[in-house]
Order: structure tokens, then sequence, then C-alpha cells
């Protein structure tokens, strides 16, 4: 695989986690009728913020990870930082729409979110250095 691969590999799924959250939000708004805003729903209210944090991220470490790509890092090193980002994305996004305190996919979603983008961002100063 390149880097180039994995970089679109990582996009893709990232792409398709935020679409799985986008259509739970429209799905709670059509249900709901609730056209403009939250309604003060609860699930759409997470759906919502579920969606807002996966584009919140997952855009600038993907660029960190084109970064890293264009300055030669080793398949590897992009690799740790698009495992961590997607498992990251998905488990957070599953965890915030389902449940409304604390959960394990909230907690290791962000974990690993903050990891891969402290990852990719350290990557990126060390390679420019």
């Amino acid at each position: 695989m390149t880097a180039s691969a994995a970089i679109a590999l990582y996009t893709g799924m990232n792409l398709l986690i935020i679409l799985a959250l986008v259509g739970q939000v429209i799905a709670y708004r059509r249900r709901e009728k609730i056209t403009l805003g939250d309604g003060g729903f609860p699930p759409l209210i997470r759906a919502i913020r579920a969606h807002a944090n996966a584009t919140e991220i997952a855009p600038i470490a993907l660029i960190g990870l084109i970064a890293m790509a264009m300055a030669n890092v080793p398949l590897w090193a992009i690799h740790i930082g698009g495992l961590s980002l997607t498992l990251g994305r998905a488990l957070h996004g599953y965890g915030l729409s389902r449940d409304e305190g604390p959960s394990f996919g909230r907690m290791a979603g962000m974990i690993l979110s903050l990891t891969a983008l402290f990852w990719i961002g350290g990557t990126c100063i060390w390679v420019a250095l």
C-alpha cells in the first residue's frame, strides 16, 4: 500500500462515518418533524453533536495525514494516525449518539481521536524540523 492509498482509505472511512452520522440526524428530523434546530429532542441533540464533533476533528486530522505523506513519513506512521483517528471517530460517534452521559464509546473515542491529533501534529512538526 502506498501513502496515497492509505490516506484515501482513511479519508473514505471517515467520510462514511460522517455520512452515517448525518443520516442519523436526517432520520430524527424526519421522524420528529423537526426542520430547524433540535426541537429540544435529546436524541436529535446528541445526533447533531456527534455529527458536528466528527466534522470538527476529522478534516484537520486528514489534512495532517496528507502533510505526512507529502513529507515522506513512513507508511506505518500514517497508519498509526489514520487508524487512531478512524476508530476514535467511529467509537465517539456511536457512543455520543446512543448514550446521554459518559460512555465507553465517548471516552475511548475521544482518547483515540486526541491521540491521533497529537500523533499527526507531532509527526508533522518533527519531519518539518
